[in-house]
């Protein structure tokens, strides 16, 4: 260092030359034998003075590198244990040079000749010698006489695993052992201090602690009677603090703060840091302490200036979270230190750049231009370099986490990208070459669906990561690998029968201290409980929740924590809660938001003392007792806000489907021992909370995928780093996924109950996903765009793999499965003749496939055949726009609007659509394309879920909705048959083009200011004249409207020769009046009662108040209730019924065309939308994670509401069929031939 040539260094050799009285004499400082003093005492004074010297050079070079180079570093704190805090003091300025060289002399020495001489030891040091005599004089007489330290001590390090354990030992060693022989000399950590043991005692100690095997401990040096940190050592204090007076040695307020190496504290003043010098001789050493104030400072890195990476050592055994890295001067040392400091600068401007750049979307896509350069170095950096990967991973994962978890991204595209190519990289840098400049600038994890022949066949279902490479020289390579990275979060909960109650309310105890929102959440936990109750309940302490309570709200406070502090583990992850028990089932359910803590405990409280009561209440009056506690509690469930891994494997989450679940744990022993089932498709990432869970091959079945557990155990593990290093690294890996493609998958994916890794099976790495279409029973529809293309490309999967349903591969007709029914949706777009064309997409590409049916649902049997599904998936334009129901959805416009809107889709589908083929109906419509429709469905609803579509429901001859009493389907179609002057009524007269499925899912409008126009008009309460121009604005042509999804099944007749009635067309009334859209959205809640043979079933169906199709369509159900619509004077859908109906299809006319060709038009509408609705459900059917089906209505909710409305508007034709019924929503009924004779 001496020959650094940095003037600064030169200075400080200078005056520490002339602080040993050796002026003009700086190479007398290196520590080389010649320079070395022949005195004992002086020696060790002149190596204090040589190693300060030499960290105070580290320092200087250092900062003088930094300066030369310009790298941006700042410096926040000096520090250093013992000896090192008089080299911070001088770093910081608070001590000159020359004094600080003053203290170091003397200290050792001093400290050395208070304490006396080994008379064992030859080589100790005595008074004899002119340094020693000057250096003596600063002690007391009576210290001079009598040394502090007679006998020397041994150093030993005690190590405890918990840090209660560590104290419990430390308060029996006070008890056991005075200060004279057993001292704390140093706490370094949370679970390890280092004792000073007097040698005397030495023996009977290990004895002593023996009687601890839990408590490690090692002796760290030879016995020594070098007492730094004694208390025992106090004159040698007063004997620093005269040395200090005599030399007149000064303290100023330091530059720099110190962290205090003596109590938890920063020293910014003279006085403060003096007391800090004068610590090292008779304080503790609070390095502990130390480690928390520095971790408070929340620096970017910590360096340790010397050799011996001691520091390093401490910092990583008190889990210090910054980087750290021990510093020596090296040339490499340097050079790695800067080039990290710089390349981190350059990227977070490179990042800032790209943040702020102009673009015209935010849609994703690859920086142009981007500095890949920076991120190749600084790959190279950290796969050379811990402590560089530690940096940069810590710096970035901070930039990463305040975007990705704001609830506003402004960022352009470009950014997100960037930052995306080093999480991706970072994330997959196993499976790449860093040291040649391999970048990941795209990954994705998906199931593998397809294989080859020769492949092993349990691959398929399996996860893949797909990356996509980006070399050195900019040349883009897609890789695959087979991986074992979990596709979904499961967090396990469960009694905890391992922790005693002493620990359990410890745990507790810490979180309440600690958490700001812990104590709250504890207190609303007591006043919920009846606290009258609880004075017979075993209680811990003067704490007045039961014990049992302790469990329930540490596992609660517990996952609290986790969500606050690393919020990362759930922001996009498919997560999941899992009870292993009883207890762990309640404990799910208060985190699920579906139970209070406070209901929890009391419910287990009841049912762990009817076990208890066993010998004092017959079987019959505890299981009714268990029965009237469950119940009662149940009322007061409500929908879970993360779903419930179910006693069967499933995810669960409505309120009936955890009512039911509840009973078979609480009453039933669902969870009673075995291996907890928790089938979810995928691979697990599995948090025991607080649980001492087993290997999850012992205690979780995951069925054919991979399970990975990480247990927490400690309170401090959920909010401080590296203590639990597997729950560290899976967090990093959920930051490095935080992506926005990520969140937008999981958000579809969550909506049609799948897995992302099953959604990405279906793009390739070369793809951006745009966005996804948000309808679609039995299809997934993905919106991306290429590589080397502007346009959007809509991407329709039609998929056994994905269908519910059982439907048979080879139907035909109205029975045609949804994968071939793709096959023929795209033949018949492309075979559109030109007048109607550009009302639809255009098809580009059709791929029709067999995959395996252990593809992306189905895991084959080990060793079972492989049989094949089949899909198509075809490719079509992209229609910008909004979908009518999500416009409804979005804007809530008023009924005005929408009835204006519903004139113009009928009037288009009128005019340009239904006229296009039109040819006579050859009979045979009726049965065939509607009444057998019906039955073939409802007997796939039974093959599908027999339990839910079975006789009981189906077969009755009547069945109750909503407290009025229908014909049953079986008993409509009877009647519908029986009746040959209803059939000619209900017959088709003319066949054409139809669109077949105008579910307002399936339009868009390319424009809706029109519709946006009007209703801020009417809204805003503008006079009638500007409000019906508005109106009169909202034109088709205005509103450029698009048909998406075609049904392409016609009467006897497929894709290009669909033909069919025309009245199929009407079907946008069905998402209104029909509450279709408030069905399909699970707007509503529903109730089913079916008995036995014969009995009536009832179903009340109630649609959540304030939804906002509710808002929109203000439907009544006029005609289910007997009331009355008002077309004059119109407030909701009913009452626009027959305005827009006489408006689109010109029924004012007396000489209507329409109702020439049609005349009973208005009875064939509603038995067609009757017949839609009930011959829907297999549509509607939901499936588990693993592609089962749960069989009960509540699961099964929305295809059993959607049979109800097909019902009642079977009925209400049959009604009018029957001539009871003459009117509907405002249009008569028109006289009937065979009632009337004409």
């Amino acid at each position: 260092m001496l020959d650094s040539g940095v003037p600064e260094i030169t200075a400080l050799y200078e005056e520490a030359a002339r602080a040993l009285g050796v002026p003009g004499r700086p190479e007398r400082l290196l520590p080389t034998a010649e320079n070395l003093p022949g005195e004992p005492i002086e020696r060790q004074g002149f190596i204090g003075a040589a190693l300060l010297v030499h960290s105070l050079a580290l320092d200087a070079f250092l900062r003088d590198r930094i300066d030369e180079n310009g790298t941006p570093v700042g410096l926040v704190a000096y520090t250093g244990e013992s000896f090192g805090i008089l080299a911070a003091a001088v770093a910081s300025g608070s001590l000159s040079v020359f004094d600080g060289v003053k203290i170091a002399q003397a200290f050792t020495p001093l400290m050395l000749l208070a304490a006396g001489t080994d008379p064992a030891d030859a080589t100790a040091p005595s008074y004899d010698g002119p340094f020693a005599r000057a250096i003596a004089w600063y002690l007391p007489e009576s210290v001079r006489r009598t040394p502090l330290v007679p006998e020397p001590s041994h150093v030993l390090a005690v190590r405890a695993r918990t840090p209660d354990a560590l104290a419990t030992v430390l308060d029996e060693i006070r008890g056991s052992y005075p200060a004279r022989d057993v001292e704390l000399h140093k706490t370094y950590s949370p679970t390890q201090v280092n004792l000073y043991v007097r040698a005397g005692v030495k023996a009977g100690f290990d004895r002593f602690m023996a009687a601890y095997p839990h408590i490690a401990t090692e002796e760290l040096k030879d016995p020594t009677v070098f007492l730094a940190h004694s208390s025992r050592m106090r004159p040698a204090r007063h004997a620093l603090e005269r040395f200090l007076d005599v030399n007149r040695i000064r303290f100023e307020e330091p530059r720099v703060p110190v962290v205090s190496n003596h109590d938890a504290s920063l020293l910014t003043t003279a006085a403060g840091v003096r007391r800090g010098v004068l610590a090292m001789t008779d304080q503790v050493m609070a390095s502990r302490d130390t480690c928390e104030i520095l971790g408070g400072l929340d620096t970017d890195m910590v360096l340790e200036l010397g050799p011996g990476a001691k520091s390093v050592q401490l910092l990583r055994d008190n889990d210090f979270a910054a980087p750290v890295l021990a510093y020596t001067g090296g040339e490499e040392d340097t050079e790695t230190f800067l080039r990290a400091v710089t390349v981190v600068d350059s990227l977070m401007a490179s990042l800032e750049r790209l943040y702020a750049a102009d673009e015209r979307s935010r849609e994703p896509q690859e920086p142009q231009h981007a500095p890949y350069d920076i991120l190749r170095e600084l790959f190279r950096l950290a796969d050379r370099s811990e402590f560089c990967d530690d940096y940069f991973s810590r710096s970035l994962g901070r930039v990463i986490t305040a975007e990705m978890l704001s609830p506003s991204r402004e960022g352009s595209a470009a950014f997100y990208a960037f930052l995306e190519t080093f999480q991706h990289t970072r994330n997959h840098r196993e499976h790449i070459a860093v040291g040649r400049g391999e970048l990941v600038v795209k990954a994705r994890l998906k199931k593998r669906i397809t294989g080859a022949a020769h492949e092993d066949p349990d691959l398929l279902g399996r996860a893949t990561v797909e990356l996509k490479v980006l070399d050195h020289a900019g040349n883009a390579v897609t890789r695959t690998v087979d991986t074992a990275r979990p596709e979904v979060v499961v967090s396990h909960f469960d009694a905890l029968a391992g922790v005693d109650a002493e620990t359990m309310a410890r745990r507790t105890r810490l979180l309440l201290d600690t958490q700001p929102t812990a104590l709250q959440t504890y207190n609303r936990m007591l006043e919920g409980l009846h606290l009258d109750r609880l004075d017979r309940l075993d209680s811990l302490g003067d704490d007045t929740i039961p014990r049992i309570g302790h469990r329930v709200v540490y596992q609660y406070l517990l996952f609290d924590a986790l969500v606050q502090h690393r919020p990362a583990l759930f922001a996009q992850s498919d997560h999941y809660l899992e009870g292993g028990d009883p207890l762990g089932w309640l404990v799910a359910l208060a985190v699920a938001g579906s139970l209070s803590p406070a209901d929890a405990v009391v419910l287990f409280e009841q049912y762990e003392r009817d076990e208890q009561d066993e010998q004092h209440q017959s079987h019959e009056a505890r299981a009714r007792a268990r029965l009237e506690a469950v119940e009662r509690m149940l009322e007061r469930l409500a929908e879970a806000e993360i779903p419930l891994v179910s006693p069967e494997g499933v995810p669960v989450r409505s309120r009936r489907d955890l009512q039911d679940a509840t009973r078979a744990v609480l009453l039933s022993g669902a969870l009673d021992g075995g291996v907890r089932r928790v089938h979810l498709n995928g691979n697990c990432q599995v948090l025991a909370l607080g649980s001492d869970l087993s290997p999850t091959g012992e205690s979780l079945d995951t069925g054919r995928y991979d399970a990975h557990l990480v247990r927490i155990t400690e309170p401090a593990e959920s909010w401080k780093r590296r203590l639990n290093p597997d729950l560290d690294a899976f967090e990093s890996a959920c930051v490095l996924a935080l992506t926005e493609e990520n969140e937008r998958v999981l958000h579809n994916a969550r909506s049609r109950r799948l897995l992302s890794s099953t959604v990405y099976a279906y793009t390739h790495i070369d793809e951006a996903i745009v966005n996804f279409g948000k309808g679609g029973s039995e299809s997934m529809t993905i919106f991306v765009r290429k590589a080397g293309e502007e346009r959007i490309t809509v991407r329709k999967i039609l998929s056994e793999a994905l269908t519910t349903a059982h439907w048979h591969p080879d139907g035909d007709g109205v029975m045609l499965p949804p994968f071939a029914k793709a096959a023929k949706q795209a033949e018949f777009l492309q075979s559109l003749p030109a007048p109607v064309r550009d009302y639809f997409p255009e098809v580009y590409d059709v791929l029709e496939r067999e995959v395996p049916v252990g593809g992306p649902n189905h895991g084959p049997a080990h060793g079972s055949a492989r049989t094949v599904g089949r899909e198509v998936i075809y490719e079509m334009s992209y229609v910008a726009g909004d979908e009518v129901s999500r416009f409804v959805e979005k804007h809530t416009p008023p009924p005005a609007v929408v009835a204006r809107l519903y004139e113009q889709i009928i009037r288009v589908l009128y005019e340009d659509v239904h006229s296009v083929g039109r040819v006579a109906a050859p009979g045979e419509t009726l049965d065939i394309s509607y009444f057998r429709k019906i039955e073939d469905r409802l007997a796939l609803c039974r093959r599908t879920a027999p339990r839910t579509f079975g006789s009981a429901l189906l077969d009755t001859e009547r069945i109750v909705v909503n407290g009025v009493s229908y014909l049953n389907s079986g008993a409509l179609l009877q009647r519908f048959r029986a009746a040959p002057e209803f059939l000619e009524i209900l017959e088709p007269a003319f066949h054409s083009l139809v669109m077949g499925d105008t579910n307002t899912e399936n339009i868009k409008i390319t424009n809706s200011e029109p519709l946006l126009h009007a209703q801020r008009l009417i809204e805003s309460g503008a006079d009638e004249g500007q409000v019906r121009a508005a109106l009169d604005a909202i034109t088709a042509d205005a509103l450029g409207i698009k048909f998406l999804d075609p049904r392409a099944i016609g009467f006897k007749g497929e894709g290009r020769d669909t033909r069919d009635d025309a009245m199929y067309d009407n079907k946008p009334w069905h998402n209104s009046i029909g509450h279709y859209d408030e069905i399909h959205f699970e707007q509503f809640t529903m109730n089913m009662e079916a008995g036995g043979a014969g009995a009536v079933p009832r179903v009340d169906i109630s649609f959540l108040d304030g939804n906002p199709y509710q808002r929109a369509y203000r439907v009544r159900d006029v005609v289910a209730t007997g009331g009355s619509v008002d077309p004059d004077s119109p407030d909701g859908m009913e009452d626009w019924f027959a305005p827009v109906m006489t408006a689109a299809l010109g029924l004012d006319d007396p000489g209507s065309a329409f109702l020439r060709d049609d005349p009973y038009w208005l009875i064939r509408f509603v038995f067609m939308m009757g017949q839609h609705f009930t011959a829907m459900p297999p549509f509607h059917f939901q499936q588990e994670l693993d592609g089962t089906l749960v069989d009960t209505y509540r699961t099964q909710r929305r295809p059993v509401a959607i049979y109800c409305e097909g019902v009642k508007w079977l009925n209400w034709a049959l009604e009018m069929l029957e001539g009871t019924r003459t009117e509907f929503l405002g249009l008569r009924v028109p006289p009937l031939p065979y009632r009337t004779g004409h």
